[in-house]
């Protein structure tokens, strides 16, 4: 017997499961229920075995022979393609991206002082860049690629971030018998994205500005997200962290006091920022135009802004204002030497 299409179409359910059989092997399985399975019957060292290659009509009557025709090729090569399916199985279960969610939720999400940093690093580097490779095959050289990728957009600080969270989900791996040694225990932070040594650039008053006429302009294009946030940088003297993580909870406008929570502070303290009548009228704004438990969310309100969305809008403002180089960080330094006092009369 050959199959046609018909023929698998029109059989019928019977009060016990039945098959039907080709001379090839291939087979398909009829429930009580009517439910159809395609499978592949074959002998292998002397020992009938039999393969499951899924449910008609998912898998049409050419799909399994293709299915069956792999299996055979395999049995030919002497692999049994039982196993070998299993151990394909075991090799896509293993990923980066797996390693990374087990390694969040198992120590990062517990131990980590600002682990919804550690989250996003995840999901907006690691994942996209690496997610998908197996454990088992990723070299350093994959690694540093990944990484050079994030330095070439401007983030030297952050691809030296994301290869320090990379090797202690690696060293994971190994402390569980998952892999036999971390890929990228030899990658030093200074061959990608260098020493980070401290700045010493702030922006004079005359660059303050340029730049703050710039965002009040109705033509620069930025999203009131980026041209607020900015803003609120520079009179505030606040990380950019602290303002990207910050939520509506935090603030008590009625006392104009925004508290930070330990785990935002870089200090791991909780951080007490007046608010002046400028900030505060900044804040509202943002708070008009979202729903957010974030000040700043992203496109899924249910998360904060990426931590290189302020650094790429700065880079693109660069272009336009000409200010020589720099950095949202550049700004908490402008507020520290310009004591906030000029700003506010801006």
């Amino acid at each position: 017997m050959k199959f046609i299409d018909s023929y698998i179409k029109n059989l019928r359910p019977e009060a016990n499961w039945f098959e039907k059989t080709e001379s090839t092997g291939l087979g398909i399985r009829v429930m009580p229920s009517g439910n159809k399975s395609w499978i592949y019957r074959f002998t292998m060292n002397g020992k009938r075995q039999k393969m499951t290659l899924g449910k008609y009509p998912g898998i049409s009557l050419k799909q399994a022979r293709e299915l069956q025709n792999k299996a055979q090729n395999l049995k030919e090569q002497g692999i049994n393609p039982v196993e070998f399916e299993q151990q394909q199985k075991l090799r896509e279960e293993n990923t980066v991206k797996k390693l990374m969610l087990a390694w969040y939720e198992g120590y990062a999400e517990k131990n980590r002082k600002k682990p919804l940093q550690i989250k996003q690093q995840i999901e907006m580097d690691i994942i996209p860049l690496l997610g998908d490779m197996e454990l088992e095959k990723i070299q350093a050289r994959d690694i540093t690629k990944a990484l050079d990728t994030i330095v070439k957009r401007g983030a030297p600080i952050q691809a030296n971030r994301v290869l320090s969270s990379l090797k202690q989900a690696f060293n994971y791996a190994v402390s569980r018998g998952t892999l036999q040694q971390n890929p990228a225990a030899n990658i030093r932070s200074r061959d990608i994205g260098g020493s980070e040594k401290p700045r010493e650039r702030y922006l004079s008053l005359d660059e303050i500005k340029i730049l703050w006429d710039f965002l009040d302009s109705d033509k620069n294009k930025i999203s009131l997200n980026i041209k607020n946030a900015l803003k609120i940088i520079l009179l505030t003297g606040v990380r950019t962290a602290e303002l990207r993580l910050a939520r509506w909870s935090e603030f008590d406008f009625d006392k104009s006091i925004w508290t930070i929570p330990a785990e935002n502070s870089k200090g791991a303290i909780v951080v007490k920022i007046h608010l002046s009548h400028h900030v505060k009228k900044l804040l509202i704004e943002l708070k008009e135009t979202n729903s957010s438990p974030f000040v700043l969310p992203s496109l899924d309100d249910q998360i904060p802004l990426s931590d290189n969305a302020i650094p790429r809008a700065v880079k693109r403002i660069q272009k336009r204002v000409g200010i020589p180089e720099w950095t949202p960080h550049d700004l908490r330094r402008t507020f520290a030497t310009q004591l906030g006092e000029t700003l506010h009369e801006l």
